[in-house]
């Protein structure tokens, strides 16, 4: 999704992103074939945000079903096959009740595999992998070194790891902290900026997406998620260097100049002076798949990349090769999706309504289950489904998808008379987002109908 930074209103950034607008190593390729894109139109600007990582409390249990008719399984499908015939366009859909595998049913199914342009969906492939992979607790921590632990320093040098809650506050810490150690005079203050390796920008991003606020460089020295009011940063390790460096001046610490490094390693022998570290990857992927959040997305599968491969040439696509390796142990079929990005921004990503239904239930199996699932928005209550159906708020537990030509809705239902269920409806089509919303969440409300009979 095309969303702002952490610094912009979660409110606005949910509604106006999801509801106005919507290279793997050799054994195999990691990008497909050029294909052709669906057209494309530009997005509104989105206002920074101003509120912290999301920690809207969730129903503990879900609201009654509203007083209509229930559905059976067997007359789900004519249900559902008449909303979908209503619309034409592409479809995915998939819907299964939620059980171990091999226990699974299929409830119904349109075209479960194939490929589709997923939009925002595809966070749920970076966060399953990175969950599973890190763990929940897992935190990134962005330290400060000098080449002494003196006041008169040569070097102060500060190592970012990509942390994309990193913001002014945490900026600020650290010039405490260093006040606090007694630090007064640097000859050179040092921005390394070489933990994330290739491009910023991920070169399947539309050329006018690149630089919106939705859709900034995603580098090791991120602050504010790299946008500033007036849109993305356009030099954003400069901009760290130079945000801190005006900080330590504030604070009574004299800097006589200031450099930035992309691929110089720091040199043995420096001392530690201060560090930050940042929330629990569990609250990483609440901003990431409640508010869909593109900054976020990037750097989790960066990440992953350079955890996996750190002498690699390219952490994106190290990230997708991690991913791809991580949900195929979890049983998700590597051939029935194609990843360019973590977000989903770029519109040459590929996926099923097969593969996404297979992540969900593999995380509902997994020891993160419940992680995994506060990370969704809910419907009616929290996140870009705070005003879709409000009328069972609780019932509806999803990640939403929005760009150009493009819905997509994945994630769980709780019916009033049946058991859960999981979902996944992918849409293409040159309709307005708004009339195949409309549609999607016909689908998932005849879903929340089901009862046993």
């Amino acid at each position: 999704m095309k969303f702002a930074p952490l610094v912009c209103a979660t409110l606005v950034l949910s509604i106006a992103s999801e509801s106005l607008f919507s290279p793997v190593r050799a054994q195999a390729p990691l990008f497909p074939p050029p294909l052709t894109p669906l057209p494309r139109a530009t997005p509104l600007p989105i206002p920074p945000r101003t509120t912290p990582l999301p920690t809207t409390p969730r129903p503990t249990t879900p609201a009654p079903a509203p007083a209509t008719g229930g559905i059976c399984p067997a007359q789900l499908g004519g249900t559902l096959d008449r909303i979908v015939n209503q619309l034409p366009a592409s479809w995915s859909v998939l819907v299964q009740t939620q059980a171990p595998r091999g226990t699974r049913q299929n409830l119904y199914a349109r075209n479960p595999f194939t490929q589709l342009v997923p939009a925002s969906n595809n966070k749920l492939f970076t966060t399953a992998a990175a969950l599973t992979k890190l763990g929940a607790q897992y935190q990134l921590r962005t330290p400060v070194f000098g080449n002494t632990n003196r006041p008169e320093l040569a070097t102060l040098r500060v190592i970012g790891q990509g942390d994309p809650s990193f913001s002014s506050a945490q900026l600020n810490s650290l010039t405490q902290q260093l006040r606090q150690r007694g630090v007064r005079k640097v000859d050179l203050l040092i921005g390394d900026d070489t933990v994330f390796r290739g491009a910023d920008f991920n070169p399947y991003w539309d050329q006018e997406d690149r630089g919106q606020g939705y859709a900034p460089p995603i580098n090791s020295l991120m602050l504010n998620q790299n946008n500033v009011y007036a849109g993305a940063v356009p030099n954003p390790g400069n901009y760290f260097v130079g945000e801190f460096r005006s900080r330590l001046a504030n604070a009574g610490i004299q800097v006589k100049s200031s450099t930035l490094v992309k691929r110089t390693p720091a040199p043995l022998g420096e001392v530690e002076l201060a560090s930050i570290v940042s929330p629990p990857l569990s609250r990483l992927i609440d901003a990431t798949n409640q508010e869909s959040d593109n900054a976020y997305a990037e750097a989790i599968l960066k990440t992953l990349g350079r955890l996996q491969d750190p002498n690699g040439v390219d952490s994106t696509a190290s990230g997708v090769a991690a991913v791809r390796a991580i949900l195929s142990q979890l049983g998700v079929n590597p051939n029935r999706y194609r990843m360019v990005d973590g977000s989903g921004l770029a519109d040459r990503n590929r996926a099923s309504a097969e593969a996404f239904v297979q992540t969900l239930q593999a995380m509902a199996e997994s020891p993160n289950a419940d992680v995994f699932r506060r990370s969704l928005a809910v419907g009616g209550v929290n996140g870009t489904l705070s005003n879709r159906f409000r009328s069972i708020p609780g019932r509806v537990l999803a990640k939403t998808g929005t760009i150009s030509g493009v819905v997509s809705l994945s994630g769980y239902v709780t019916p009033s008379g049946y058991a859960p269920v999981v979902f996944s409806i992918i849409v293409n089509s040159g309709n307005s987002a708004s009339t195949v919303r409309a549609s999607v969440d016909s689908l998932v409300m005849a879903l929340t109908r089901l009862r046993n009979c």
